[in-house]
């Protein structure tokens, strides 16, 4: 491995140090991602319950304890529903913006690392190339051992970048469609909240206390 590190030369050493920086990233991009991927009927059914029994603030709270973007996107729905300062659609959409936003945070490096890795290889290539012409200027072909070593490097710095770009664009693409995906079941979930709180008009159903002090 040391002498494989020694061989690529110094471009190797940047591009492990890129895909180490990335890999780091894509874990915890997939972290967050697997907290977020809850059951949404469920929410849906808790929502719609809690909403029938105590009201549209219980189903609120009930929301907020959740967890997760969806359930945050819906609890902006209840929350402009009750106070009725906006529609909830664009309570929905605010904090759409707020979670969907957070779920990408640091996608853009893990893109980056998949489009500068092949080019650091080409980089490696080039250097290895330079550093072998060297040699075959000073030496000719009396020695060619001393070639080996800039074909080493351009080799493996080549095919390092082109590995590391291949599983960070596979990785980017994943975490792209899963991101979709939860934005699909929000916007579905939503779509589902406002036909209940339509439903319902301006009502609200009181909350026990309400209920025994009436």
């Amino acid at each position: 491995m040391t002498d494989l590190l020694i061989k690529g030369g110094p471009v190797l050493l940047v591009i492990l140090g890129l895909s180490a920086v990335s890999l780091a990233f894509a874990l915890e991009r997939f972290y967050h991602l697997w907290r977020a991927n809850k059951d949404h009927q469920g929410l849906m059914d808790l929502i719609e319950s809690t909403l029938e029994k105590e009201g549209a603030e219980a189903a609120r709270r009930a929301a907020a304890s959740f967890g997760g973007p969806v359930a945050a996107v819906l609890e902006g729905g209840l929350e402009a529903w009750i106070s009725g300062s906006k529609t909830i659609q664009q309570g929905m959409e605010e904090k759409e913006q707020t979670e969907f936003v957070r779920l990408e945070e640091h996608m853009d490096i893990i893109a980056l690392t998949a489009d500068l890795a092949p080019l650091l290889g080409l980089l490696g290539t080039v250097t290895g190339m330079i550093d072998t012409f060297s040699v075959f200027s000073s030496h000719g072909m009396q020695q060619p051992m001393l070639l080996a070593g800039g074909i080493s490097e351009a080799l493996i710095t080549t095919a390092a970048g082109l590995m590391v770009a291949i599983f960070n664009l596979a990785v980017y693409h994943y975490l792209t469609k899963q991101i979709d995906k939860l934005a699909l079941q929000s916007e579905t979930c939503g779509i589902e909240l406002q036909d209940l709180l339509q439903k319902r008009g301006r009502q609200r159903v009181p909350t026990p206390a309400q209920a025994a002090q009436s």
